[in-house]
């Protein structure tokens, strides 16, 4: 029996990932107020916990670098608490997130 190629592992530079399979960024739009990260954005990711390599989701690093509605941010201490907060432990722990 053949094995399908995309479901064998590889290296991507320093990266091991655990099969081929890249899932491209997405933009979720379901941030909180204050484009606080919310568990949902940890679930979008849990969900799709099997492939090889998940670029993540825009993410504002600064306020005038909203580029779309909703999208969560990472430049103050609360948006940095809500990231924090993300139960990351559950993810399966072949993930590799860039």
């Amino acid at each position: 029996m053949t094995t399908l190629k995309l479901l064998s592992p590889a290296n991507l530079g320093l990266l091991e990932l655990r099969n081929r399979m890249i899932l491209a960024p997405l933009t979720r739009c379901r941030a909180g107020a204050g484009y606080v990260p919310q568990p949902i954005n940890a679930l979008y990711y849990a969900q799709r916990a099997s492939a090889g390599l998940i670029i993540s989701e825009a993410t504002q690093v600064a306020p005038n670098g909203i580029g779309y509605p909703n999208t969560p941010g990472i430049y103050n201490s609360a948006q940095v608490k809500g990231w924090k907060q993300q139960d990351l432990r559950n993810w399966h722990t072949a993930i590799t997130l860039v």
